[in-house]
Protein backbone atom coordinates (compact mmCIF):
# COMPACT_ATOMS: atom_id res chain seq x y z
CA UNK A 1 0.00 0.00 0.00
CA UNK A 2 1.56 3.62 -0.72
CA UNK A 3 -0.03 6.45 0.56
CA UNK A 4 1.83 10.11 1.84
CA UNK A 5 2.95 8.91 5.56
CA UNK A 6 2.28 11.23 8.15
CA UNK A 7 2.27 11.60 11.88
CA UNK A 8 -1.90 11.39 12.12
CA UNK A 9 -1.30 8.09 9.99
CA UNK A 10 1.47 6.70 11.74
CA UNK A 11 -0.31 7.57 15.28
CA UNK A 12 -2.94 5.14 13.66
CA UNK A 13 -0.96 2.25 12.91
CA UNK A 14 0.76 2.66 16.05
CA UNK A 15 -2.06 1.17 17.84
CA UNK A 16 -2.67 -3.35 17.86
CA UNK A 17 -4.00 -4.52 14.89
CA UNK A 18 -5.22 -8.07 13.03
CA UNK A 19 -2.53 -8.13 10.92
CA UNK A 20 0.59 -6.57 10.43
CA UNK A 21 0.91 -3.58 7.64
CA UNK A 22 3.65 -2.02 5.15
CA UNK A 23 2.76 1.11 3.92
CA UNK A 24 5.13 3.31 1.67
CA UNK A 25 5.52 6.58 1.05
CA UNK A 26 4.43 8.55 -1.98
CA UNK A 27 6.16 11.46 -1.22
CA UNK A 28 10.45 9.26 -1.21
CA UNK A 29 10.48 6.61 -3.02
CA UNK A 30 12.05 3.23 -1.62
CA UNK A 31 11.30 4.83 1.86
CA UNK A 32 8.10 3.43 4.17
CA UNK A 33 6.86 1.79 7.42
CA UNK A 34 5.87 -1.60 8.94
CA UNK A 35 3.52 -1.88 11.52
CA UNK A 36 3.21 -5.02 13.88
CA UNK A 37 0.14 -6.25 15.21
CA UNK A 38 1.30 -5.27 18.19
CA UNK A 39 1.29 -1.82 16.53
CA UNK A 40 5.32 -0.68 16.93
CA UNK A 41 5.96 1.27 14.19
CA UNK A 42 9.05 0.99 12.43
CA UNK A 43 10.50 2.84 9.10
CA UNK A 44 12.89 1.30 6.59
CA UNK A 45 14.73 2.03 3.49
CA UNK A 46 14.71 -0.40 0.70
CA UNK A 47 16.77 -0.21 -2.58
CA UNK A 48 18.39 -2.44 -5.20
CA UNK A 49 22.28 -1.67 -4.76
CA UNK A 50 23.98 -0.55 -8.20
CA UNK A 51 25.51 -2.71 -9.72
CA UNK A 52 24.01 -5.76 -6.98
CA UNK A 53 21.40 -7.74 -7.95
CA UNK A 54 19.80 -8.14 -4.66
CA UNK A 55 17.97 -5.61 -2.89
CA UNK A 56 18.61 -4.21 0.62
CA UNK A 57 16.59 -3.31 3.46
CA UNK A 58 17.42 -1.64 6.03
CA UNK A 59 15.59 -0.54 9.37
CA UNK A 60 16.10 3.39 9.80
CA UNK A 61 14.17 3.81 13.30
CA UNK A 62 10.87 3.24 15.42
CA UNK A 63 8.28 5.70 15.56
CA UNK A 64 7.72 7.78 17.47
CA UNK A 65 11.05 7.63 19.15
CA UNK A 66 12.31 8.82 15.65
CA UNK A 67 10.23 11.32 14.14
CA UNK A 68 9.02 10.85 10.54
CA UNK A 69 11.05 13.71 9.32
CA UNK A 70 14.02 12.35 10.96
CA UNK A 71 13.26 9.20 9.80
CA UNK A 72 12.97 10.52 5.70
CA UNK A 73 16.53 12.51 5.84
CA UNK A 74 18.16 9.28 7.07
CA UNK A 75 16.15 6.70 4.55
CA UNK A 76 16.99 9.66 1.76
CA UNK A 77 20.51 9.45 2.63
CA UNK A 78 20.52 5.37 2.89
CA UNK A 79 18.38 5.80 -0.27
CA UNK A 80 21.43 7.70 -2.22
CA UNK A 81 24.35 5.65 -0.54
CA UNK A 82 22.60 2.69 -1.96
CA UNK A 83 22.11 3.80 -5.29
CA UNK A 84 25.77 4.75 -5.50
CA UNK A 85 26.55 1.28 -5.01
CA UNK A 86 27.36 1.52 -1.12
CA UNK A 87 25.72 -1.20 0.66
CA UNK A 88 25.29 0.99 4.27
CA UNK A 89 25.28 -2.41 6.34
CA UNK A 90 29.03 -2.96 5.01
CA UNK A 91 30.03 0.71 5.64
CA UNK A 92 28.66 0.63 9.45
CA UNK A 93 30.34 -2.36 10.30
CA UNK A 94 33.33 -1.02 8.42
CA UNK A 95 33.25 2.23 10.61
CA UNK A 96 32.71 0.10 13.36
CA UNK A 97 35.91 -1.94 12.76
CA UNK A 98 38.02 1.38 12.26
CA UNK A 99 36.56 2.79 15.65
CA UNK A 100 37.73 -0.48 17.49
CA UNK A 101 40.93 -0.38 16.06
CA UNK A 102 41.24 3.39 17.11
CA UNK A 103 40.08 2.98 20.20
CA UNK A 104 42.46 -0.34 20.58
CA UNK A 105 45.50 2.24 19.47
CA UNK A 106 44.88 5.06 21.93
CA UNK A 107 47.03 6.00 24.07
CA UNK A 108 45.42 4.77 27.27
CA UNK A 109 44.60 1.49 25.66
CA UNK A 110 48.21 0.79 24.84
CA UNK A 111 49.72 2.09 28.41
CA UNK A 112 46.91 -0.11 30.01
CA UNK A 113 48.04 -2.99 28.25
CA UNK A 114 51.71 -1.58 28.56
CA UNK A 115 50.92 -2.00 32.47
CA UNK A 116 49.77 -5.38 32.37
CA UNK A 117 52.52 -7.13 30.00
CA UNK A 118 55.56 -5.50 30.93
CA UNK A 119 55.40 -3.50 33.98
CA UNK A 120 53.69 -5.70 36.50
CA UNK A 121 56.72 -8.01 36.34
CA UNK A 122 59.37 -5.30 37.09
CA UNK A 123 60.72 -4.29 40.58
CA UNK A 124 59.77 -0.62 40.23
CA UNK A 125 56.12 -1.57 38.71
CA UNK A 126 54.24 0.38 41.84
CA UNK A 127 56.30 3.35 40.56
CA UNK A 128 55.99 3.17 37.25
CA UNK A 129 52.18 2.23 37.02
CA UNK A 130 51.79 5.58 39.54
CA UNK A 131 53.38 7.86 37.42
CA UNK A 132 51.91 6.53 34.00
CA UNK A 133 48.34 6.77 35.64
CA UNK A 134 49.30 9.92 37.43
CA UNK A 135 51.16 12.18 34.36
CA UNK A 136 50.46 10.33 31.08
CA UNK A 137 46.98 9.10 30.49
CA UNK A 138 45.27 11.89 31.81
CA UNK A 139 47.27 14.08 29.49
CA UNK A 140 46.84 11.78 26.40
CA UNK A 141 44.78 9.34 27.13
CA UNK A 142 41.79 9.69 24.39
CA UNK A 143 44.50 10.59 21.72
CA UNK A 144 46.02 7.43 19.35
CA UNK A 145 49.31 6.52 19.75
CA UNK A 146 50.60 7.54 16.38
CA UNK A 147 49.34 11.31 17.12
CA UNK A 148 51.63 11.86 19.90
CA UNK A 149 54.06 14.02 18.79
CA UNK A 150 57.76 14.84 19.87
CA UNK A 151 56.48 18.74 20.81
CA UNK A 152 54.20 16.60 23.17
CA UNK A 153 56.61 15.06 24.92
CA UNK A 154 58.68 18.05 25.18
CA UNK A 155 55.58 19.72 26.43
CA UNK A 156 55.03 17.19 29.41
CA UNK A 157 58.57 17.31 30.54
CA UNK A 158 58.52 21.35 30.81
CA UNK A 159 55.57 21.60 32.48
CA UNK A 160 56.75 18.97 35.35
CA UNK A 161 60.36 21.08 35.66
CA UNK A 162 58.23 24.23 35.63
CA UNK A 163 56.07 23.11 38.83
CA UNK A 164 59.63 22.15 40.18
CA UNK A 165 59.93 18.28 39.97
CA UNK A 166 63.00 18.09 37.44
CA UNK A 167 63.91 14.48 39.06
CA UNK A 168 60.20 13.92 38.25
CA UNK A 169 60.58 14.82 34.99
CA UNK A 170 63.61 12.89 34.46
CA UNK A 171 61.06 9.99 35.49
CA UNK A 172 58.45 10.91 33.94
CA UNK A 173 60.38 10.92 30.43
CA UNK A 174 62.45 8.07 31.31
CA UNK A 175 58.80 5.45 31.51
CA UNK A 176 57.64 7.36 28.18
CA UNK A 177 60.10 6.85 26.17
CA UNK A 178 60.20 2.93 27.97
CA UNK A 179 56.80 2.63 26.74
CA UNK A 180 56.96 3.91 23.32
CA UNK A 181 59.30 1.94 22.74
CA UNK A 182 57.41 -0.78 23.77
CA UNK A 183 54.91 0.35 21.42
CA UNK A 184 56.58 0.75 18.37
CA UNK A 185 56.86 -2.66 16.93
CA UNK A 186 53.23 -3.73 18.17
CA UNK A 187 51.16 -1.08 16.74
CA UNK A 188 52.82 -0.27 13.61
CA UNK A 189 54.25 3.17 14.55
CA UNK A 190 56.65 4.46 12.07
CA UNK A 191 58.87 6.11 15.26
CA UNK A 192 58.74 6.73 18.86
CA UNK A 193 58.07 10.73 19.54
CA UNK A 194 60.72 10.07 22.21
CA UNK A 195 63.90 9.47 19.78
CA UNK A 196 66.25 12.03 19.27
CA UNK A 197 65.58 13.71 22.31
CA UNK A 198 67.81 13.99 25.30
CA UNK A 199 67.24 14.65 28.94
CA UNK A 200 70.31 16.56 29.11
CA UNK A 201 68.93 19.14 26.78
CA UNK A 202 65.50 19.28 28.25
CA UNK A 203 66.08 18.87 32.00
CA UNK A 204 69.70 19.19 31.93
CA UNK A 205 72.64 17.44 33.36
CA UNK A 206 71.57 15.25 36.48
CA UNK A 207 73.03 16.12 39.46
CA UNK A 208 73.35 13.64 41.62
CA UNK A 209 73.32 13.33 45.58
CA UNK A 210 75.96 13.26 47.77
CA UNK A 211 73.68 14.08 51.63
CA UNK A 212 75.00 11.45 54.24
CA UNK A 213 73.83 12.23 58.00
CA UNK A 214 76.58 13.39 59.73
CA UNK A 215 77.07 11.38 63.64
CA UNK A 216 74.86 13.93 65.07
CA UNK A 217 71.99 13.25 62.63
CA UNK A 218 72.26 9.76 63.23
CA UNK A 219 71.78 9.78 66.94
CA UNK A 220 69.00 12.05 66.64
CA UNK A 221 67.39 9.54 64.29
CA UNK A 222 68.13 6.27 67.17
CA UNK A 223 66.67 8.18 69.56
CA UNK A 224 63.42 9.78 67.15
CA UNK A 225 62.83 6.26 66.70
CA UNK A 226 62.46 4.94 70.35
CA UNK A 227 59.14 4.36 72.17
CA UNK A 228 55.90 3.24 71.46
CA UNK A 229 55.10 6.48 69.78
CA UNK A 230 57.92 5.23 66.92
CA UNK A 231 56.04 2.16 66.22
CA UNK A 232 55.35 2.75 62.38
CA UNK A 233 58.10 4.44 61.28
CA UNK A 234 61.47 3.76 64.28
CA UNK A 235 62.00 -0.22 63.05
CA UNK A 236 62.18 0.66 59.58
CA UNK A 237 64.27 3.92 60.15
CA UNK A 238 66.42 1.59 61.93
CA UNK A 239 67.16 -1.46 60.14
CA UNK A 240 67.40 0.68 56.67
CA UNK A 241 70.57 2.53 58.73
CA UNK A 242 71.85 -0.70 59.86
CA UNK A 243 71.47 -2.55 56.61
CA UNK A 244 71.85 0.19 53.72
CA UNK A 245 69.06 -1.63 51.65
CA UNK A 246 67.08 0.21 49.49
CA UNK A 247 63.32 1.24 50.62
CA UNK A 248 61.03 -1.28 48.71
CA UNK A 249 63.71 -4.29 49.71
CA UNK A 250 63.00 -3.69 53.24
CA UNK A 251 59.48 -2.03 53.02
CA UNK A 252 58.17 -5.51 51.09
CA UNK A 253 60.08 -7.94 52.79
CA UNK A 254 58.28 -11.21 54.52
CA UNK A 255 59.31 -13.08 57.18
CA UNK A 256 59.76 -15.96 54.78
CA UNK A 257 62.87 -14.63 53.58
CA UNK A 258 64.79 -14.46 56.76
CA UNK A 259 66.78 -16.90 58.86
CA UNK A 260 67.46 -15.12 62.12
CA UNK A 261 68.90 -17.93 64.27
CA UNK A 262 71.45 -17.50 61.42
CA UNK A 263 71.52 -13.98 60.97
CA UNK A 264 70.68 -14.09 57.54
CA UNK A 265 68.20 -12.66 54.67
CA UNK A 266 67.74 -13.55 51.21
CA UNK A 267 66.14 -10.59 49.31
CA UNK A 268 64.31 -12.43 46.10
CA UNK A 269 65.33 -11.20 42.27
CA UNK A 270 61.78 -9.66 42.28
CA UNK A 271 62.94 -7.27 44.70
CA UNK A 272 65.86 -6.59 43.83
CA UNK A 273 67.22 -3.98 40.97
CA UNK A 274 69.67 -6.18 39.75
CA UNK A 275 67.62 -9.08 39.67
CA UNK A 276 69.90 -11.28 41.15
CA UNK A 277 68.68 -12.88 44.98
CA UNK A 278 71.24 -11.18 47.76
CA UNK A 279 72.44 -12.18 50.83
CA UNK A 280 72.06 -9.34 53.67
CA UNK A 281 74.32 -10.25 57.12
CA UNK A 282 71.99 -9.29 60.09
CA UNK A 283 74.39 -8.11 62.62
CA UNK A 284 72.61 -8.90 66.43
CA UNK A 285 71.24 -5.42 66.50
CA UNK A 286 69.46 -5.79 63.51
CA UNK A 287 68.23 -9.37 64.76
CA UNK A 288 67.31 -8.01 67.93
CA UNK A 289 65.09 -5.17 65.90
CA UNK A 290 63.83 -8.11 63.72
CA UNK A 291 62.51 -10.31 66.72
CA UNK A 292 60.63 -7.61 68.31
CA UNK A 293 58.74 -7.35 65.22
CA UNK A 294 58.22 -11.14 65.20
CA UNK A 295 54.78 -11.32 67.03
CA UNK A 296 52.36 -14.79 67.61
CA UNK A 297 50.35 -13.35 64.77
CA UNK A 298 52.56 -12.50 62.30
CA UNK A 299 52.87 -15.13 59.21
CA UNK A 300 55.26 -16.23 56.86
CA UNK A 301 53.75 -14.20 53.93
CA UNK A 302 53.12 -11.06 55.75
CA UNK A 303 55.24 -7.95 55.56
CA UNK A 304 58.38 -7.74 58.04
CA UNK A 305 57.25 -3.86 58.50
CA UNK A 306 53.60 -3.52 59.44
CA UNK A 307 52.48 -7.02 58.93
CA UNK A 308 49.58 -5.82 56.84
CA UNK A 309 49.54 -3.54 53.39
CA UNK A 310 53.40 -2.24 52.73
CA UNK A 311 54.54 0.63 55.19
CA UNK A 312 53.66 3.98 53.57
CA UNK A 313 56.93 5.86 52.93
CA UNK A 314 56.01 9.51 52.79
CA UNK A 315 54.14 9.23 55.67
CA UNK A 316 56.26 7.72 57.40
CA UNK A 317 59.11 10.10 56.44
CA UNK A 318 57.07 12.48 57.66
CA UNK A 319 56.73 11.31 60.83
CA UNK A 320 60.06 10.45 61.45
CA UNK A 321 61.41 14.31 60.70
CA UNK A 322 59.14 15.68 62.84
CA UNK A 323 60.21 13.51 66.05
CA UNK A 324 63.64 13.92 64.87
CA UNK A 325 62.92 18.02 64.75
CA UNK A 326 61.02 17.73 68.17
CA UNK A 327 64.25 15.57 69.62
CA UNK A 328 66.15 18.29 68.24
CA UNK A 329 64.97 21.05 70.30
CA UNK A 330 62.39 21.82 67.55
CA UNK A 331 65.03 22.87 64.86
CA UNK A 332 64.24 20.86 61.97
CA UNK A 333 67.56 19.28 60.50
CA UNK A 334 68.92 19.61 56.62
CA UNK A 335 66.63 18.26 53.99
CA UNK A 336 67.91 14.21 53.47
CA UNK A 337 65.82 11.13 51.96
CA UNK A 338 65.32 7.51 52.95
CA UNK A 339 67.91 6.60 50.42
CA UNK A 340 70.20 8.65 52.19
CA UNK A 341 70.48 6.03 54.37
CA UNK A 342 71.95 3.76 52.05
CA UNK A 343 74.54 6.28 51.23
CA UNK A 344 75.40 6.84 54.70
CA UNK A 345 75.85 3.40 55.51
CA UNK A 346 77.99 2.77 52.45
CA UNK A 347 80.17 5.40 53.11
CA UNK A 348 80.85 4.45 56.94
CA UNK A 349 81.72 0.74 55.66
CA UNK A 350 84.88 2.94 54.22
CA UNK A 351 85.43 4.93 57.37
CA UNK A 352 85.85 1.48 58.86
CA UNK A 353 88.57 0.77 56.28
CA UNK A 354 86.26 -2.56 55.09
CA UNK A 355 87.84 -3.02 51.35
CA UNK A 356 86.18 -1.29 48.73
CA UNK A 357 84.76 -4.41 46.55
CA UNK A 358 83.53 -5.63 50.13
CA UNK A 359 81.86 -2.39 50.40
CA UNK A 360 80.01 -2.71 46.84
CA UNK A 361 78.59 -6.77 47.80
CA UNK A 362 77.06 -5.05 51.03
CA UNK A 363 74.87 -2.80 48.75
CA UNK A 364 74.22 -5.64 46.27
CA UNK A 365 76.60 -3.91 44.02
CA UNK A 366 77.90 -7.09 41.97
CA UNK A 367 81.69 -7.85 41.06
CA UNK A 368 82.91 -5.45 38.16
CA UNK A 369 84.72 -6.62 35.09
CA UNK A 370 86.94 -9.91 35.32
CA UNK A 371 86.03 -10.57 38.68
CA UNK A 372 82.20 -11.36 38.11
CA UNK A 373 84.11 -14.38 36.20
CA UNK A 374 87.01 -15.50 37.40
CA UNK A 375 86.20 -14.35 41.08
CA UNK A 376 83.69 -17.26 42.82
CA UNK A 377 84.45 -16.29 46.53
CA UNK A 378 80.92 -15.37 48.55
CA UNK A 379 82.83 -13.59 50.64
CA UNK A 380 80.25 -14.31 53.37
CA UNK A 381 82.64 -13.76 56.40
CA UNK A 382 83.60 -10.87 55.20
CA UNK A 383 80.07 -9.47 55.04
CA UNK A 384 79.54 -10.44 58.05
CA UNK A 385 82.36 -8.71 59.43
CA UNK A 386 81.10 -5.84 57.75
CA UNK A 387 77.79 -5.35 58.87
CA UNK A 388 79.20 -6.15 62.82
CA UNK A 389 81.27 -3.35 62.42
CA UNK A 390 78.49 -0.96 61.32
CA UNK A 391 76.22 -1.94 63.71
CA UNK A 392 78.62 -1.52 66.27
CA UNK A 393 79.48 1.91 65.48
CA UNK A 394 76.11 2.95 65.31
CA UNK A 395 75.98 2.43 69.01
CA UNK A 396 78.96 3.94 69.23
CA UNK A 397 77.49 6.85 67.98
CA UNK A 398 74.14 6.43 70.19
CA UNK A 399 75.86 6.20 73.14
CA UNK A 400 77.44 9.10 72.47
CA UNK A 401 74.27 11.62 72.47
CA UNK A 402 74.24 13.35 75.76
CA UNK A 403 71.00 13.45 77.32
CA UNK A 404 70.77 17.10 77.08
CA UNK A 405 70.18 18.03 73.11
CA UNK A 406 71.84 21.18 71.91
CA UNK A 407 69.79 21.53 68.85
CA UNK A 408 71.40 21.45 65.40
CA UNK A 409 70.16 24.20 62.91
CA UNK A 410 69.05 23.50 59.65
CA UNK A 411 69.99 24.61 56.57
CA UNK A 412 69.61 28.20 55.67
Amino acid sequence: MKRTLSDRLLRSLARPQFTSQEVWDQQLRGFGCRASKRGIVSFFAMRRARGSGKSIRIKVGNFPAMSLSEARDRARDLLLEMQDGIDPRIRKAEEARLEAAKQASTFAAGAETFIARHVVSKRTARSIENLIRRELIPRWGERPLADITRADVVALIDEIVDRGHPEAARQAFAYTRRLFGWAVPRYGLDQAPTDHVSTKDLIGAKSFRRRVLNEREIALLWRATAGSEAAYFGPYARLLLLLGVRRTELGRATWLEFELDAGRWLIPPGRMKSDEPHSVSLAPAAVEILRSLLTSHARGTSYVIGGGPPIHYSRAKRQLDAAMTAVNGGKAIPRWTWHDLRRTFRTGLSGLKIPPHVCELAIAHGKQGLNRIYDQHEYDAELRHASAAWAQRIMDIVGSLPDKVVPLHGAR
